[in-house]
Order: structure tokens, then C-alpha cells, then sequence
């Protein structure tokens, strides 16, 4: 059984783990996910699409679009649900930097769930690259590259509200993760702090809450973001020289989002 599911989104900002991928400026994407059920569980494909705005400074390549590539597979059991996949994003456009000349990478996830009681789900999320932003491609010692992995985690919980006013309904949802960056060991440390700052370790928590509302195949998204990072590790972390208080790409955030998703099953 074939499904087709399509959506797109606008919204006042575009934040990815805390961190605004459009310069805190409004953002819209679109995805399309060819879906095959079969009797050990979904198999799925996707392509995504996001518009951005990256820092100009030394370090940042400005591409015209975020573009996601991902598939997987996917399976529930009773309560407990389980999605295994992959996740390219590619970076079109970019204009070659003192650092790099692309930023594209992939991450590897696996996503745990487990519905309490009927409408109150808990999660687990992981992500992992071996070359978070495709740093490798400039920074080498001794021929040798570094190239920081990096590995995300998260807890997730999504509490659907009893209260339905016809085909208008709503939910609360949030997640607390932390984002290891390993960057530690290097003889020349890729996120630094430069003209004479001390390099900062770039790992940080992240952290979101939110209340959505749907109607049909609508959803009103209203998300706060925040993280625990310093004015010093976002600067850091963005490569955009010495932090200030203008550097605000990192700045916890209200996040309003109109989402519109339905599905098409192909040869029923």
C-alpha cells in the first residue's frame, strides 16, 4: 500500500536546535514523503525544502536553501513505536569561504515513542554525523582532517487535550535535548572564538514548549525555543569572530507557525 503525504509550512522564524537558520525573519518550506506500507513496517522516502538566511561573516557560505533528503523505516507495536533513518541536508548555491566549500551533511537518527495512556506520548530522539557541517573540508593537521561528529538526544512528550470544539482540536508538546559537539583534542579546533578569544566548548542544551491547534489538515503552531548557550559559544559555534551582544542568532525565541499536511494513497 502506497501512500503520498505533501505539506508545507510558513512561520516567523526558522529554528533548527535553537539556533535561527533564517535570521529571525519569516521562513516557509514544503515536503513530499512516498510512504510503502508492508508487513514489517513502513518504508519511506522524503524531500524537503526550506528558505534561509545564514550569516555572511568569515565562515558561512550564504546558500540559497535548506534541501533535506531522507528515508527510513518505520514500525508500531501496540504502544510503542519505533522510525529508524537517514537525513542528507544539502545546501545549494553556497559561495566557497576561507573554511569551506560546502556545508552539506547527513545524520543518522533512530526515534523511540510510547503512548502512556490514549493521548500522552513520550519519546526519544538521537542524531549522529562523523562531520557536523562538512568542517573537515578546510581544517587539517598533518593531512589529517578534523572533522567534529556530533550527536543530538532528546526527550519529547505530546499531550493531545480532551477538548474538541467539532473538527477544531489541540495539543501541548515540548522536548528537552543537548547537542554534543566533539570538538575537544584538536590541534586546531574548529569552533573557536576568533581574534584572541578563547576557543568554548560548542555543546549545548536546547529545549522547546508549545500549544498547537488543528483544524482538518491545518495546524497553528505557538512554540517558544530556548537554549543554555552563551552570547560567546553562539558566536563561537556560528564562526562569526568576536561574540557581542548583537550575535543574537542563538536568542530564545516565540515561534508562530501555520502548517497545512494531508496524504493521497496511490493504487487502493
Amino acid at each position: 500500500m502506497l501512500d503520498i503525504a505533501v505539506g508545507g509550512l510558513v512561520g516567523s522564524d526558522y529554528i533548527f536546535r535553537g539556533i535561527t537558520q533564517s535570521n529571525h525573519s519569516p521562513s516557509g518550506g514544503a515536503y513530499f514523503e512516498p510512504d510503502l506500507t508492508t508487513p514489517i513496517g513502513v518504508f519511506y522516502v522524503g524531500l524537503a525544502g526550506w528558505a534561509i538566511s545564514w550569516p555572511t561573516a568569515f565562515g558561512f557560505t550564504d546558500p540559497s536553501a535548506e534541501i533535506d533528503f531522507y528515508g527510513g523505516w518505520r514500525n508500531s507495536w501496540g504502544p510503542v513505536s519505533l522510525d529508524l533513518g537517514i537525513i542528507y541536508y544539502y545546501y545549494p548555491s553556497e559561495t566557497p569561504s576561507a573554511l569551506t566549500t560546502q556545508s552539506d551533511f547527513y545524520e543518522l537518527y533512530a526515534k523511540l515513542g510510547y503512548e502512556l495512556v490514549k493521548g500522552l506520548t513520550i519519546g526519544g530522539n538521537v542524531f549522529w554525523t562523523p562531520d557536523l557541517l562538512h568542517y573537515s573540508e578546510s581544517f587539517t593537521t598533518g593531512g589529517i582532517s578534523n572533522t567534529p561528529d556530533a550527536l543530538y538526544a532528546s526527550f519529547t512528550a505530546k499531550w493531545v487535550l480532551p477538548w474538541t470544539a467539532g473538527d477544531l482540536g489541540a495539543y501541548l508538546s515540548g522536548e528537552l535535548g543537548h547537542w554534543w559537539i566533539n570538538d575537544a583534542g584538536f590541534t586546531n579546533p574548529v569552533f573557536v572564538a576568533f581574534n584572541g578569544n578563547p576557543a568554548v566548548d560548542p555543546s549545548y542544551t536546547y529545549w522547546n514548549v508549545g500549544l498547537a491547534f488543528t483544524y482538518k489538515t491545518l495546524t497553528l503552531d505557538l512554540r517558544y525555543h530556548g537554549t543554555d548557550q552563551s552570547v560567546q559559544q553562539c558566536a563561537s559555534f556560528l564562526l562569526v569572530g568576536v561574540p557581542n551582544p548583537s550575535n543574537n542568532w542563538c536568542d530564545d525565541r516565540f515561534v508562530a507557525t501555520l502548517k497545512f499536511d494531508t496524504s493521497v494513497a496511490v493504487g487502493h
